[in-house]
């Protein structure tokens, strides 16, 4: 879950169960997807840089392919994630599932989409068993899909992962309130 202010200032955020949930299961899937491969997954905590910003963002979850980049060799400022997790617990501020456009988007995305090595970046919804990615499609073009409900997969093609949304939100209660 991303927060402009408490995340920028502290690095976390409060969650509860089921984004904790969520978050180990995205792990779990991710690690044997990715495991001895040139991938490696890096959970929360992990600062993503964005310099023409002058401050960072931390994703929920991300993927690197190959060695991490460090902006100006601080060990904190990753430059490379070529994928990037955010689980909502609610649709985030300027964020709108029924928007039709990327730029009415969250706010966060519209700029993590100017990485130049992000090629996947992932709504995954707490409330709800619904997972939306966004792919780079050519170097200014996104492109979006949706999966919805326990029996879809969500399908990544820069690590040819298949995660099934039964194994995404194993043990999640949509009745807890988030």
């Amino acid at each position: 879950m991303w927060s402009w202010g408490a995340k920028l200032k502290t690095g976390m955020s409060e969650g509860s169960v089921n984004q904790g949930r969520i978050l180990r299961n995205l792990m779990r899937l991710m690690d044997v997807t990715c495991g001895h491969s040139l991938y490696e997954v890096l959970p929360r905590g992990v600062q993503v840089w964005l310099p023409e910003l002058s401050f960072g963002v931390y994703p929920d979850l991300m993927v690197v392919a190959g060695e991490p980049l460090l902006h100006d060799g601080q060990s904190d400022r990753l430059l490379n994630p070529c994928v990037m997790f955010e689980i909502l617990p609610d649709p985030t501020p300027g964020y709108s599932v029924e928007s039709e456009t990327l730029p009415e988007r969250g706010g966060i995305f519209r700029h993590c989409r100017t990485i130049p090595y992000l090629q996947a970046y992932l709504f995954v919804h707490q409330a709800e068993a619904r997972v939306e990615q966004f792919y780079r499609a050519e170097e200014h073009l996104w492109g979006m899909t949706a999966q919805s409900g326990l029996d879809s997969v969500v399908e990544l093609a820069i690590t040819n992962a298949r995660l099934p949304m039964m194994d995404i939100y194993e043990r999640v209660d949509f009745r807890l309130l988030v």
